[in-house]
């Protein structure tokens, strides 16, 4: 699975595609994207729908945030 980088799109854009999709999400998948930086704002809403979720450090600043339903 690649992550999809949406380091290029202004605020909220990343979180509303990432609430979208969390919305949409089958059990035992998990999507990937990479961010600018550590969504804080963006982890009470995924925990309130039941989304797990991690975090790996990109490599060149960014986060990878995997979500899967908990």
């Amino acid at each position: 699975m690649s992550p999809v980088d949406l380091r290029h799109l202004a605020a909220p854009a990343p979180m509303e595609i990432i609430l979208d999709a969390a919305e949409q999400l089958q059990d035992q998948q998990t999507l990937a994207w990479i961010l600018p930086h550590h969504p804080t704002p963006l982890l009470p809403m995924l925990t309130a729908q039941g989304i797990a979720y991690r975090f790996e450090l990109s490599g060149d600043g960014g986060v990878i945030l995997y979500i899967s339903k908990a």
